[in-house]
């Protein structure tokens, strides 16, 4: 792997991978709808991850680069196959998955050059699925240490997650993302016993010492945020919602993307909000903005 003069805001770390949805397939992956997100905000970000040498891998390739993408970290290896999920749309737009085993980021290699390009950028963003195996987790927990700033956002999937893989991360992670089912779920794990939702944030913070700041997405119910000093809750944009694939990922992109540029937290929530709610009302994780989107 070259060492690469472009410098970048935000890298991105784990799947990317084909949804095959009901109007056709899409690119996905968690982290990648997060990097192409960030870029559509105007922040430099790229992907770390791996697809096959098959047709699939060669048209995400190609599909990437028409979203703007850098493709620099996502080698391809002829030994394992490019991912495709099976995206199941449920009743108000809600999904479910079915992910192959054994596909090439499954299999992602440390270098030593994107760790120096991890420690120079101002975040580290990352999900939980791309740990389900023993080599890409490996890989992971050797480029967290070089982060500034580790962003998990927890994606449990089918079976591919543990109570300790979770907490482990969060033991190393700055900003948490999480939605109603994976806060409730992660809240039962450590014990956690509270009325509202919105109590169990300031709990994690008092758990995780490195843990400075968390987003909790509600759906049409809009998302909380807590930190160390305040909190801040932000309504729903209303829309028409067509599918919610990818729509999580964007409000997190659409929050950094603030954060760096220096805007106040309520800005920062109000603008995730808005971009999150165009997100559901397309189809697909990487819709194309409308020139008027960012304002």
């Amino acid at each position: 792997m070259k060492q690469m003069e472009k410098s970048y805001e935000v890298i991105c770390f784990g799947e990317v991978l084909w949804d095959n949805l009901p109007q056709g397939r899409r690119i996905g992956g968690a982290p990648l709808n997060v990097c192409y997100h960030l870029n559509q905000n105007g922040i430099a970000s790229a992907m770390i991850s791996q697809i096959g040498i098959d047709q699939p891998g060669k048209d995400l390739r190609a599909g990437l680069k028409e979203l703007g993408l850098d493709d620099e970290f996502i080698p391809g290896k002829a030994a394992y196959p490019t991912s495709v999920v099976e995206v199941h749309l449920q009743s108000q737009g809600q999904v479910s998955y079915e992910i192959v085993e054994n596909v090439a980021w499954d299999f992602i290699e440390f270098h030593e050059d994107i760790a120096q390009i991890i420690q120079e950028s101002s975040f580290f963003v990352f999900g939980s699925l791309a740990s389900r195996s023993a080599q890409t987790r490996e890989t992971l927990l050797r480029y967290l240490p070089y982060s500034p700033w580790p962003v998990f956002d927890v994606n449990l999937r089918q079976h591919y997650f543990s109570n300790e893989l979770i907490i482990s991360l969060i033991e190393q992670t700055k900003t948490l993302k999480v939605n109603e089912e994976e806060v409730l779920l992660i809240a039962s794990w450590l014990g956690f016993k509270e009325e509202y939702l919105e109590d169990y944030p300031a709990r994690f913070l008092h758990r995780f010492p490195l843990l400075q700041e968390i987003i909790l997405t509600k759906g049409g119910a809009g998302a909380y945020y807590e930190n160390r000093e305040s909190s801040h809750s932000v309504c729903a944009t209303k829309v028409s919602v067509k599918d919610t694939v990818g729509a999580g990922d964007s409000f997190l992109a659409a929050f950094l993307a603030k954060k760096i540029n220096g805007s106040t937290l309520p800005d920062a929530l109000s603008h995730a909000s808005r971009i999150s709610g165009f997100v559901a009302s397309c189809a697909g994780a990487c819709p194309v903005y409308p020139r008027n989107l960012l304002g």
